[in-house]
């Protein structure tokens, strides 16, 4: 007995949903206007030829791809943990983890190597030597640029000479034809510093190796011959490891980048694809049990397209 009740309980549910929803639709015509007359086993038998004709069918929107999406921009594999596919949210999120400790280790090699190589220049590569080299060289006073006389091994050389004077005497030199000069020294410590003294011929002469008065600093045709500095020549190896990595965590870093992208298209391309091949549809399906007696059964379909 409880069954049946139950079973006439869901079916009185479903048929007023599919009524209701019938009878509020404003494309159907007048004709199918449905009569009810309070009594329920009427009722179905009155509009029984209506609920065979029309069928319940709808797509269940059950992800917003839009949510899927902006959940995955942030954190990749969060959309695909919403749509319940999970294998991929941990693909993703593994990628993601993956992806930031190698560019952690890349920048912190970098770094590391970063500050090796700024100390070798601290210590092998004087500013106040360069100024003296000038002035061997091009007969510019090193005296115009260095202030109190320090000798060429001071602690901090940097804060003996006036720097505008020296960048307007590169200046002047650069003029020339065949001087080899085309940059003014960047202030101390300014990521250009370091970068210059390693790149540039112009700078070999403030190179402790370079200043012994007896190696010639010019090749042929008046080019500064690189070779007259090993110290020159290692510290821009050291600098171009120091690069290198940075170069691989900036990498890293699209990568990662696109890991984000990627996961927020897939995410809502797939809450998409899965709301599409999600369908349910309703009946109410009359059946005769014999004779005149009618039993109307409620089913549900559920479809899902692969």
């Amino acid at each position: 007995m409880k069954r049946i009740i139950i079973k006439y309980i869901f079916i009185l549910f479903i048929s007023s949903n599919l009524l209701l929803s019938q009878y509020r639709n404003s494309n159907y015509t007048t004709e199918h206007k449905i009569d009810l007359t309070g009594n329920f086993i009427e009722d179905f038998k009155n509009n029984s030829n209506l609920i065979n004709e029309e069928e319940l069918q709808s797509t269940k929107n059950k992800y917003s791809p839009l949510c899927a999406g902006l959940y995955s921009a942030v954190i990749p594999g969060a959309g695909q943990f919403y749509t319940e596919r999970y294998w991929q949210s941990i693909a993703f999120l593994g990628a993601e983890a993956f992806g930031w400790i190698l560019y952690a280790i890349y920048e912190k090699k970098g770094d590391r190597h970063t500050d090796i190589f700024q100390n070798y220049a601290d210590d092998y590569w004087s500013v106040i030597r360069y100024a003296r080299w000038i002035e061997m060289y091009y007969g510019y006073s090193a005296a115009d640029i260095i202030k109190d006389s320090p000798p060429d091994n001071v602690a901090q050389p940097w804060k003996y000479v006036d720097w505008s004077k020296l960048n307007y005497y590169e200046e002047e030199i650069g003029k020339q034809a065949h001087s080899g000069f085309s940059h003014k020294l960047a202030p101390y410590r300014d990521q250009q510093y370091y970068e210059m003294i390693g790149k540039y011929a112009q700078f070999i002469g403030g190179w402790n190796d370079a200043w012994n008065g007896s190696n010639s600093l010019y090749g042929k045709d008046d080019v500064f011959n690189e070779r007259v500095s090993p110290n020159f020549l290692k510290y821009r190896d050291m600098r171009g490891d120091a690069n290198s990595f940075y170069n691989i965590a900036t990498t890293v870093s699209y990568v990662i980048l696109a890991n984000h992208i990627f996961s927020a298209l897939e995410a809502a391309w797939s809450a998409s694809k899965i709301n599409n091949k999600l369908k349910l549809k309703g009946h109410i399906q009359p059946r005769t049990i014999y004779g005149n007696l009618v039993e109307y059964v409620p089913t549900l379909h559920a479809k899902y397209e692969f």
